[in-house]
């Protein structure tokens, strides 16, 4: 009779192999759905930044005035909370969207943004821009011109 040898299913080193990419498999998967996460949080953080900075710019309390605009910049007048008149731009810079003063200083409104546009019509401001991911967010505000004796 021939005895037939007999091999083990897996060697010790087949299954720490199989572990070690197994583990990796798990990790490439974990760090993936994280930043698809990171990247979703950020589109809409992009899209309540706007949401927020158009509530601030149409609210009756801050009394914003639309004076001109030029290219991707708007310039308007305001009252501070303690009734100073005070001349503010909006513009549109690398990938963002701030506030500033003539005074100096600025303010982000809006980050992680591109293509952004603004144009007034008919007492209203529209500002536009895409996100990150390419998605279109636009929003418009009720911003009256200024008048002569503000």
């Amino acid at each position: 009779m021939v005895r037939v040898r007999s091999r083990p299913a897996f060697t010790i080193v087949e299954t720490l192999w199989g572990l070690t990419i197994g583990v990796l498999v798990l990790f490439t998967v974990a760090l993936t759905l994280q930043q698809l996460r990171y990247n979703a949080s950020n589109e809409y953080q992009s899209i309540h930044q706007l949401d927020n900075a158009v509530m601030h710019l149409g609210n009756p309390e801050e009394k914003f005035r639309f004076e001109s605009q030029q290219d991707n910049e708007v310039r308007m007048i305001g009252q501070t909370h303690k009734g100073v008149v005070q001349h503010y731009r909006l513009v549109a810079k690398r990938n963002s969207l701030i506030m500033t003063t003539t005074k100096g200083g600025y303010m982000p409104l809006v980050e992680n943004i591109s293509d952004t546009s603004m144009m007034y019509a008919n007492d209203c401001l529209t500002i536009s821009f895409k996100t990150r991911h390419h998605r279109q967010v636009s929003r418009t505000t009720f911003l009256p011109e200024a008048s002569l004796e503000s």
